[in-house]
């Protein structure tokens, strides 16, 4: 178990984490401090708890925006298949029509 250190609003955390994960933690905790700096800047400097609580939310509140496009992407490909399932049967129903038009032809020649 390796340990990165996080610096949220001037004060440092060290946190575990899985060996070579390092650098995306800090990483992470670079983002999640701009995040909350940013917050602070909205809406003043309301104390640690707080800012916490805003950013949190501000994050669950991406993360399931991020999740409603994703959703509206999956139903737009689905669409598109389906779209794409209709042609192909109609094409295929259309030549059916076709060789059964051709067959009842023949044989009303025939007979």
């Amino acid at each position: 178990m390796s340990k990165a250190d996080i610096v949220i609003r001037g004060k440092t955390y060290s946190i575990a984490c899985a060996e070579g994960q390092e650098a995306r933690l800090v990483a992470l905790g670079e983002k999640f401090n701009a995040r909350i700096k940013a917050l602070e800047e909205t809406i003043g400097d309301v104390g640690d708890g707080r800012l916490l609580i805003a950013a949190g939310l501000s994050l669950v509140d991406d993360l399931e925006a991020a999740q409603s496009m994703m959703d509206k992407q999956e139903i737009d490909d689905l669409d598109n298949r389906i779209t794409l399932i209709e042609r192909t049967a109609a094409a295929a129903l259309s030549d059916a029509a076709g060789r059964i038009n051709a067959i009842s032809s023949r044989i009303d020649e025939a007979g």
